[in-house]
């Protein structure tokens, strides 16, 4: 099976929208963001170059992307991925609680 198949078809499995993947990943950039409160100055600058705003662009079609590489080029597997649509499943489950 291809990898983008396979991402494809697990969305399908979990019943995943885009949305429920923007929302793992904006999860994930919070937390990151938090943990930057402790040094200011990193953040400012996190945000002033742009950075930022280039990870934020299009984040949910990286991420998907970044996760079809993986598989292709065998980097990870099927069982990886799915644990961390179990991940997402669980961030999804928490919001719509």
């Amino acid at each position: 099976m291809q990898a983008g198949m396979a991402i494809n078809k697990l969305m399908e499995e979990y019943q995943f929208e885009i949305d429920d993947i923007r929302w793992y990943c904006s999860s994930v950039m919070a937390e990151r963001l938090l943990n930057m409160k402790e040094t200011p100055e990193e953040l400012a600058e996190f945000i002033r170059s742009g950075k930022l705003e280039t990870e934020l662009y299009n984040m949910e079609e990286k991420f998907l992307g970044s996760l079809e590489e993986q598989l292709s080029r065998e980097i990870t597997d099927e069982s990886h991925v799915r644990e961390i649509f179990e991940e997402i499943d669980s961030k999804k489950q928490e919001r719509n609680a």
